[in-house]
């Protein structure tokens, strides 16, 4: 299941929002959840959010796309 995560924190690009990507895997049996994970894309959370680093890194991921 994807969603997206918004969070604001005052150290990471100055308080601004970021979006980051992610997804749940869910286990169902007899119609309960057994299992629940998150994932989430650290580069968007991290890399991309660093000062000198950040720049490059969203710079490649637009080339790859």
């Amino acid at each position: 299941m994807p969603w997206v995560m918004h969070l604001r924190h005052k150290r990471i690009r100055g308080g601004a929002e970021i979006k980051v990507d992610g997804i749940s895997q869910l286990r169902i049996v007899d119609g309960g959840i057994t299992l629940h994970r998150d994932y989430f894309d650290a580069g968007q959370l991290l890399y991309e959010n660093l000062p000198v680093l950040g720049g490059a890194v969203r710079w490649l991921r637009k080339q790859v796309a």
